[in-house]
C-alpha cells in the first residue's frame, strides 16, 4: 500500500504508546505526520534477551517473529564453533520483528544486532543472568531456578549439534549469574529449542 499525505495511520513505540496518527508530508526517506489520538498507552517491557545461532532462512524467521510475539526485548545473533549458517540478512530480520509486533499488538520492536562470534559478546553474557538451555549436560527444571525479581535475563541456544566445551566453559564463568536449564530428556531441533526455552523463561520470569 502506497501511503499519500492526510492518510491516517497508527504509529507507536514503548515509551508514548499507540497514537492514532495523519500524515502530513512525504519528502524521500521521511514520513511526517501530526498525532490525533491515543489508542493505548504504553506497555512495561520485559528484561529478557535472546542469544542463538542463526540456522536456515526460514527457521531463522521463525525464530525473530515468535520470540517478537512473546515480547522479547533484545536478539543476539551468534556464530558458535558449530553454527552452519554464518551470515544473516539484518533488514529482513527487523522486518520480520516489525511486522511480528503489529500482528501481536505489541507497542515495541526488539533491538537486533548484527552478527558476531560468541567471544565478541562479553559484555552482553557479563552484565546478565544467563540461561543456557544445553541439551549436552544436566540441568535444572526453571520452576527450580533462584533468580532475583528484575534481573536482566540473557537466554542462550546453542547451534545444531551443540555448544563446544570451550563455549560452555567462556559462557559459564564469565556470566554474572549462570543456570544451565532443561528442556527435558528430547533432543529438539534448534528452532523448536528457541520457541520452548523462551516460552519458559516468559512463564517463570515475566
Amino acid at each position: 500500500m502506497r501511503l499519500r499525505v492526510g492518510d491516517q495511520v497508527s504509529l507507536f513505540n514503548n515509551t508514548s504508546g499507540e497514537w492514532k496518527s495523519e500524515i502530513v508530508d512525504i519528502k524521500n526517506n521521511l514520513l511526517i505526520a501530526k498525532t490525533i489520538c491515543l489508542i493505548s498507552p504504553p506497555k512495561a517491557e520485559t528484561s529478557i534477551d535472546l542469544m542463538f545461532s542463526p540456522i536456515k532462512y526460514q527457521n531463522s524467521e521463525s525464530v525473530i517473529r515468535q520470540s517478537t510475539e512473546m515480547g522479547i526485548r533484545s536478539i543476539f545473533p551468534t556464530i558458535f564453533k558449530r553454527t552452519i549458517n554464518t551470515k544473516i540478512n539484518l533488514n529482513k530480520f527487523n522486518t520480520y520483528a516489525i511486522g511480528a509486533a503489529q500482528q501481536s499488538e505489541r507497542l515495541s520492536i526488539p533491538n537486533i544486532y548484527d552478527l558476531t562470534n560468541l567471544k565478541n559478546q562479553l559484555e552482553i553474557i557479563s552484565s546478565k543472568t544467563i540461561l543456557m538451555f544445553d541439551e549436552n549436560l544436566k540441568g535444572v527444571h526453571l520452576s527450580q531456578a533462584k533468580i532475583k525479581s528484575n534481573s536482566e535475563i540473557l537466554v542462550i541456544i546453542g547451534p545444531e549439534g551443540g555448544f563446544e566445551e570451550e563455549e560452555r566453559v567462556f559462557i559459564s564463568k564469565l556470566s554474572k549469574n549462570f543456570l544451565n536449564v532443561s528442556l527435558g530428556s528430547n533432543i529438539l531441533k534448534a528452532d523448536t529449542a528457541v520457541i520452548a526455552a523462551l516460552s519458559l523463561t516468559f512463564h517463570y520470569f515475566s
